[in-house]
């Protein structure tokens, strides 16, 4: 499933125009707070953003913040504004065309910010622990409709808690499904690539959180797809 994701999203993709359903693309109004953090990213960096929607707390000075599937750096920049100068935002991602788009324009937004505090990794979210991060050393760690994407979900909330700090959240949107997919959906590169194929069962994403040591997902905000 990793070639078929990196060949959706690195070859296939080229804009927010190119998907083929509103599963991956957030249909709702941006919440205030996010419009003028935005408005300091670069142009071509939201054009390539697929995600459903950032999560995640807006008190963030200082901290330092890892972000799952970082695709071309949206998320990354705003959350860079968030943390401010003494904090750091690290993005992970496996697909080369989305993380040449997002270190393209590294200068540019610290520039824009007046100062640089933020790194991306190449790598797979499933095997956080070959890259470069220390355990126990991020305040939050935040996903934007990647973890669906995951042929490994387990890994994925395995690795994320290894890398929280005690008392770290983990915050996230993404697709999930009211009952269990068909392997007729699972396996059309499509359907997975648009977020829907490998959409978790929300009772399975609950115990599976549970294995790893996460409290009780907490739901904020949902909405069905049409």
């Amino acid at each position: 499933m990793h070639d078929i994701v990196q060949d959706y999203y690195g070859k296939q993709l080229h804009s927010t125009n190119d998907l083929k359903t509103s599963a991956c693309c957030d249909a709702s109004a941006l919440p205030a707070w996010l419009k003028p953090l935005l408005a300091k990213v670069h142009p071509e960096v939201l054009s390539r953003y697929y995600g459903c929607g950032l999560v995640c707390p807006q008190l963030l000075e200082g901290c330092r913040v890892l972000d799952l599937g970082s695709g071309s750096g949206r998320d990354v920049y705003a959350l860079a504004q968030l943390v401010g100068k003494t904090g750091e935002v690290v993005g992970v991602d496996m697909t080369p065309e989305q993380l040449a788009v997002a270190e393209q324009h590294r200068a540019y937004h610290a520039e824009k910010f007046g100062y640089a505090n933020v790194r991306f990794f190449n790598g797979y979210i499933e095997k956080l622990d070959a890259l470069d991060l220390e355990p126990g050393s991020f305040d939050v760690i935040v996903s934007n409709c990647v973890v669906n994407l995951s042929p490994d979900k387990d890994a994925v909330l395995r690795g994320v808690y290894r890398l929280l700090k005690n008392g770290g959240e983990f915050y996230f949107s993404d697709v999930y499904a009211d009952r269990r997919v068909p392997d007729a959906v699972k396996n059309d590169p499509v359907l997975y690539g648009e977020c829907l194929g490998g959409a978790l069962y929300w009772n399975d994403f609950i115990r599976l959180a549970h294995r790893h040591g996460f409290a009780d997902p907490r739901l904020v905000e949902d909405r069905p797809l049409e």
